[in-house]
């Protein structure tokens, strides 16, 4: 009988398909709601070991290194952060393989080159025959939105 189960849940496996911008946007304002709490609390200590306010370039500066650190170490560990997860998307070559360092460090350069073009990075997944976007193409990846298990 396990045989027969076994067979039969191979049959009605979905494959994995690229993952649509309300998913990608819905990763984003999870992700964008959990750094928010990282900067807070980084902050915070900031203030408290300081005793005075918090600012200038090098502040900014920790954040930005803290984002691209959250980032990095999310999609290397297993090609999604927090807000991937929730969504059901995940990271990965345009060959179905882990992103190399290469990959990642691309995506995240050019990732908010897309959002800053008034978001038309990101609206290229429409026209495109791949549902890629600009970071996507440029860093050789693709999110995809994977089935329910």
């Amino acid at each position: 009988m396990s045989k027969t189960t076994s067979a039969a849940s191979e049959s009605t496996k979905q494959v994995a398909y690229v993952a649509g911008l309300g998913r990608r946007l819905g990763a984003m304002l999870y992700d964008f709601l959990l750094l928010v709490a990282i900067w807070m609390f980084t902050l915070f200590i900031l203030v408290i070991a300081r005793g005075d306010e918090v600012t200038g370039w090098w502040v900014q500066l920790l954040l930005l290194a803290e984002t691209t650190a959250f980032f990095l170490f999310c999609w290397r560990r297993g090609g999604q952060t927090l807000g991937m997860s929730a969504w059901r998307i995940k990271l990965l070559q345009t060959d179905g393989t882990p992103c190399t360092w290469k990959n990642l460090y691309l995506r995240l350069l050019c990732a908010p080159l897309s959002l800053a073009c008034l978001g038309l990075g990101y609206l290229w997944l429409y026209v495109d025959p791949q549902k890629a976007t600009w970071h996507d193409r440029i860093s050789k990846t693709s999110v995809v939105h994977l089935p329910k298990s």
